[in-house]
């Protein structure tokens, strides 16, 4: 069993799940789509006239990039040139209004490096967690005596704490003086002592243990005393609606604090909101994991995805944003949030394969998408972490029982750790599995229209080296119609989850691009779509019907 502080500390590391917004449920239309092609060269312009003559877009809809060429953008030039013209653009004649996708073409960079965080600004952000950090800790060492004052009715000698302890360590070593002042209290109550003085005891340890793990920490206390006697008094259930709601509204706070850019003014509020809500421990861990991200410096992304928040203004770029699309995500109220926009691109190793693209996703709605179903798990045992290993293996494990359940799609799964082989895998029109790192295995004869991506961290970092092995250019290059990958080191959770997109997919009720949209963990990060935005293979000729999608998903398209 986990110390109160240990798991005050765990709960301080979750994730933040921003604000979310409102997901319109009409189908994209072609008159929704934005075309953002190159002006580095012919091709991108002369694509761009073909894809929109052939989805019906209306002219007005196009905008010509004025960008270095290659596939990677250099942030300043992201940040200075064509995030603003791209903006200006959507702000004439209000297209941002009437526009709900862009789509990327050939030309257009694919991904954005790194912002230089070494400028003054960087260090003196640097340098002001740094400071922060430290004064939580010297605050922790404080609280550790407090706690050994109850303990022995003396402050006794003052606890060390080694120098490099991090946030789980200081969790632990908090715990021990804090269970000796807990039971140094019980044995004088269980003495019979004076209650006034139990009583200021009683709050004092009380307020103490609040200044450790926030209001998260005293939750859970209260939780377990109502877990305890379920038939208690009252007013520990009304203590703990009145605690939920405090914490809900911080919650909030933090959250929308999250998305500004960053700075020390920033990062100021939003410390005291997360001692608050989750005490030093909380504050500790936040700042030590902010320091981290510094120095790891991943402020690198996808250009598609950096282009979803285009309209927004500046915001975070240490890592990701959760995507405020996604289908777990609802909103309170109306536009509290600039509109984010969908993404993907027409792009691939070749210009032929791009007009292929258009053309193959065009035909292949009219009849339907036919073909069997690939998938590739590796045996991991089950995990309900979210985002582990085990839990994206069983994800795929539980994509295929759905289909084998409710669709008539014959459905291959190979639940052992190797990967399908060359030759195993004919008239493939859905693929989903991993791991082989920028190593395809050529083990698909794809159906025209087919879609399908492979989890792994490299795959779509090129879309055009010639000597690339990676798994999106070889699967476009092998006949896939849409594919999905990261163009940087992506961790594991950023995929869709495949018991989310593909079932999504196959009622036919959203194009490619609404699909993924619904199902892309984050914005602001890695990962990029490559194929028609319209694209809608199952839309003749659904495959699953929406009643049978998990609730989450039956919810999203009932709104």
């Amino acid at each position: 069993m986990h110390s109160p502080f240990v798991t005050a500390f765990r709960s301080a590391l979750c994730c933040l799940c921003l604000i979310p917004i409102a997901l319109a449920r009409a189908e994209l239309r072609p008159e929704e789509v934005g075309v953002i092609a190159s002006g580095q060269g012919r091709q991108s312009s002369e694509l761009a006239r073909h894809y929109m003559k052939a989805r019906g877009i209306p002219d007005e809809n196009l905008f010509v990039l004025e960008a270095p060429s290659g596939e990677v953008l250099a942030r300043q030039a992201w940040d200075l040139k064509v995030r603003p013209s791209i903006r200006k653009w959507l702000g004439q004649n209000d297209r941002y209004q009437k526009i709900r996708c862009l789509v990327t073409l050939w030309d257009v960079p694919l991904k954005i490096g790194n912002a230089n965080l070494k400028t003054p600004g960087g260090l003196e952000l640097t340098t002001f967690l740094t400071s922060e950090k430290a004064a939580r800790r010297a605050d922790i060492a404080r609280l550790a005596n407090r706690f050994e004052m109850i303990a022995n009715d003396n402050p006794g000698e003052p606890i060390a704490l080694p120098d490099d302890a991090d946030a789980s360590q200081l969790a632990n070593l908090l715990d021990a003086p804090f269970q000796a002042a807990l039971a140094r209290f019980r044995q004088l109550e269980a003495a019979g002592g004076d209650p006034v003085s139990l009583k200021k005891s009683r709050r004092s340890l009380d307020s103490l243990y609040l200044a450790g793990t926030g209001l998260a920490g005293s939750l859970r206390v209260l939780e377990a005393q109502m877990k305890q006697n379920p038939k208690g008094p009252g007013e520990i259930k009304q203590a703990i609606d009145v605690r939920r709601g405090e914490l809900n509204g911080l919650r909030v706070g933090i959250n929308h604090l999250s998305t500004l850019p960053e700075s020390p003014a920033r990062d100021m509020e939003l410390m005291v909101s997360l001692q608050q809500s989750d005490g030093l421990l909380g504050a500790f861990a936040w700042s030590s994991q902010q320091l981290d991200l510094l120095a790891k410096n991943e402020t690198h992304a996808s250009f598609d995805s950096e282009l979803a928040l285009v309209l927004w203004p500046d915001h975070a770029l240490l890592r990701w944003l959760p995507n405020l699309r996604h289908h777990q995500q609802r909103q309170p109220e109306p536009n509290v949030r600039p509109k984010v926009m969908m993404v993907s691109r027409i792009d691939g190793p070749t210009f032929e394969i791009c007009r292929q693209l258009v053309d193959t996703a065009i035909t292949v709605e009219k009849q339907g998408l036919k073909g069997k179903v690939y998938i590739d798990a590796r045996g991991t045992r089950p995990s309900r972490e979210p985002g582990s290993y085990g839990d994206y293996d069983q994800s795929l494990r539980e994509l295929a029982d759905l289909l084998r359940a409710k669709t008539k799609l014959e459905v291959i799964l190979d639940a052992k750790e190797g990967l399908f082989q060359p030759g195993d895998c004919p008239d493939a029109a859905l693929y989903c599995g991993w791991y082989s790192l920028s190593n395809y295995i050529d083990a698909f004869t794809w159906r025209p229209g087919a879609v399908g991506y492979h989890m792994a961290s490299g795959e779509a970092s090129t879309l055009r080296n010639p000597k690339s092995n990676v798994w999106c250019k070889r699967m476009l290059e092998s006949g896939v119609c849409a594919t999905l990958g990261p163009t940087f080191e992506p961790y594991l959770a950023a995929f869709p989850r495949p018991n989310e997109f593909f079932p999504l997919l196959l009622t036919g009720k959203l194009t490619l691009a609404e699909v993924y949209a619904a199902t892309c963990p984050f914005q602001s990060w890695v990962m990029t779509l490559v194929g028609d935005p319209l694209y809608n293979p199952y839309k003749s000729d659904p495959q699953l019907a929406p009643e049978d999608l998990p609730e989450s998903l039956r919810l999203l398209l009932a709104e």
